[in-house]
C-alpha cells in the first residue's frame, strides 16, 4: 500500500492538469476504501518519511554557512574514525545501499558536541603580537 501510495504522492507532483490530478485523487480515494486500515498505516509512514526528509533538509540548511569555514574531513576522523566522504553522505542525504544516508540520534550528538568543541577551542584562541 505505502509503494502505491508514493508512486500516486509522485505522479500527483508531476501532474500537470487539474484533470490528471482529480484522477490520481480517485486512485486514492479507491485504495483508501479498499483496505482503510493498511491506508491509514501507510499515510502514517509516508509522513514520517516526509518529516524525517524536512529534518534533513533543516540540518543541511543549518550548516551550509559552517561548511566552507570547518575542516569536516577533520570532524569525521576526529570525532566519528571515519572518513570525509561518509560525513559529505550524511550532510547531503546521499543514496548509500539504497536508501538516502543521514545521521542517527546518537550521530547528531557527536556532531553538536564537535562543533561545540571546535568552538570552544575557536574562542580560547588568543592571538598576540
Amino acid at each position: 500500500m505505502k509503494t502505491q501510495l508514493s508512486a500516486l504522492k509522485e505522479q500527483y507532483a508531476r501532474a500537470r492538469s487539474d484533470k490528471a490530478k482529480a484522477i490520481i485523487n480517485e486512485q486514492i480515494k479507491a485504495l483508501a476504501t479498499q483496505d482503510p486500515d493498511a491506508f491509514a498505516e501507510a499515510m502514517v509512514e509516508l509522513a514520517r518519511d516526509t518529516a524525517d526528509r524536512a529534518e534533513d533538509l533543516l540540518m543541511r540548511e543549518k550548516l551550509k554557512d559552517i561548511i566552507p569555514a570547518v575542516s569536516l574531513s577533520y570532524i569525521a576522523k576526529t570525532y566519528f574514525g571515519k572518513t570525509r566522504t561518509w560525513i559529505y553522505h550524511r550532510i547531503n542525504g546521499s543514496i548509500v545501499n539504497g536508501k538516502p544516508a543521514k545521521f542517527n540520534a546518537e550521530e547528531k550528538k557527536i556532531l553538536e558536541g564537535a562543533f561545540r568543541d571546535l568552538g570552544s577551542k575557536l574562542s580560547s584562541l588568543h592571538v598576540s603580537t
